[in-house]
């Protein structure tokens, strides 16, 4: 993860609507966007919700109704696609990280190469999924603390320790921007430097604030088409909802500059082009003073500046000056 710039992840989780081709379309997407990374979601359907549900839900406006059980399963990541993620990722130079709700999906992801491991805010009390991903030794590990006292979050951070970031995260979706309470994000900086935030709330104020406020990683909700049929599509980041965040976090340090009141070289030369100096506005002879009725300030600067106005005001020319003519020394 770079320094001095905000990591920014483009969070895919389910808005593959169960479809490698789509999988692939927002991976190069997102790279275009200018994403440092994409993450999925990983789980079996069972681990999610319960089999025995029975409930229906309209979760896509395409697909009859579904059970919690159904929909997380239509959804889910098939092993296949594991490595074809992996081989696209690495081709295009984007990070891979992936979110696991359980042991059995902990396992697969061993068999290629990710660069950071999600736990979700759901899971950050599932102590024993907690100890396994610890056990695997991953790269990186990111943590979101939805829903979490502040005792559960140092219990589970302390797990870990090193390379662990936290993200603030608020679970209500879509988080509304009255509720999405940026300056506790600041306050887990008593935990560890290593904060971000994971933006449920929709467009990119969110986001973009929390750059502002010195967020180390931003994990969004990435879709190919906010009209997408699927739960996550309305509240994600589309492509130029992405590329604003990802533009500003390469940008931001830099727009911050140096933070002296001087102006730099480059500025000091636009002085002659955009400042005033004095001009004459009519005739002067040699031995006659200068008068507001004889002399103005206009542009360009490169005659007595118009500073010294009141200086020369009533002095007496040594020169001679047709009308329009710049006033120098």
């Amino acid at each position: 993860m770079k320094k001095n710039k905000c990591y920014i992840i483009a969070e895919i989780g389910i808005n593959h609507n169960g479809s490698i081709k789509k999988i692939i379309k927002l991976i190069k997407l997102a790279k275009l966007a200018g994403a440092d990374a994409v993450k999925f979601q990983l789980f079996k359907a069972e681990t999610l919700a319960d089999k025995n549900d029975l409930k229906k839900y309209k979760l896509f406006r395409n697909r009859p109704n579904q059970t919690l059980y159904e929909m997380w399963k239509s959804v889910s990541l098939k092993k296949k696609w594991l490595k074809k993620i992996e081989h696209i990722t690495k081709k295009i130079k984007i990070d891979l990280g992936f979110s696991i709700f359980d042991q059995e999906s902990l396992k697969l992801i061993q068999s290629i190469k990710t660069d950071f491991v999600k736990i979700a805010s759901s899971d950050i009390t599932d102590l024993f999924l907690l100890n396994q991903i610890k056990k695997t030794k991953p790269n990186h590990v990111i943590m979101s603390t939805g829903m979490a006292s502040k005792n559960e979050i140092i219990f589970a951070f302390k797990l870990f320790k090193k390379n662990i970031t936290l993200l603030h995260c608020v679970s209500l979706y879509p988080t509304n921007y009255n509720e999405l309470n940026l300056n506790r994000m600041k306050k887990l900086l008593s935990i560890t430097k290593n904060v971000g935030l994971s933006d449920h709330s929709i467009g990119v104020i969110g986001s973009i604030k929390a750059i502002n406020l010195g967020a180390r990683i931003i994990e969004k909700h990435f879709t190919f088409s906010k009209d997408a049929d699927g739960p996550d599509h309305k509240s994600s980041a589309d492509f130029n909802d992405l590329k604003i965040i990802c533009d500003f976090a390469k940008e931001n340090k830099n727009m911050e500059g140096s933070g002296k009141i001087e102006p730099s070289k480059k500025e000091l030369k636009m002085r002659i082009f955009a400042r005033k100096s004095m001009f004459a506005k009519k005739d002067i002879q040699i031995g006659e003073r200068f008068t507001e009725q004889n002399i103005t300030c206009k542009r360009p600067g490169y005659g007595i500046e118009a500073n010294k106005y009141y200086k020369i005001l009533g002095k007496r020319s040594k020169k001679k000056f047709k009308k329009f003519e710049i006033i120098k020394n």
